[in-house]
Order: structure tokens, then sequence, then C-alpha cells
């Protein structure tokens, strides 16, 4: 499983291996998906984006284990 880390842009947690860049930001699929629609003005049609999100519980979790 990947670290989880904490976007800067929404301070939500997701996958390190999930994060995107665009336009020299490197954010989580949800504000990556925002980002693309509001630059380009267009639906974000594709599915690359779906899949499982990591939630605050267990980003806590792998915080905890990592300073014990």
């Amino acid at each position: 499983m990947d670290k989880i880390v904490i976007c800067k842009q929404c301070g939500r947690p997701e996958y390190w291996g999930e994060m995107r860049w665009l336009s020299g930001k490197c954010t989580c699929r949800n504000c990556y998906r925002a980002n693309w629609q509001d630059e380009n003005k267009a639906l974000y049609e594709w599915d690359d984006l779906d899949g499982p999100r990591p939630t605050m519980d267990e980003y806590e979790k792998q915080e905890k284990e990592a300073r014990e």
C-alpha cells in the first residue's frame, strides 16, 4: 500500500502514488480533475482518476504507527 499524504490544496488524504501534477501543482485526484476542468473548460471524461481513496482515519493510523 502506498504512503498516505495530505493534499495541499484541499487538505484531504490521498495515496502518494496517485498524486498528480498540473500547472506546477501536485494535487490529489479530486483537485486534479477540478483544476483540469477549470483550465480546459471541458469535462474530464477519462476514468484514470477513479478508484479507492484513503480515509483520514487511515492517515492518522499511519502517522501514529510512524511515531511509535
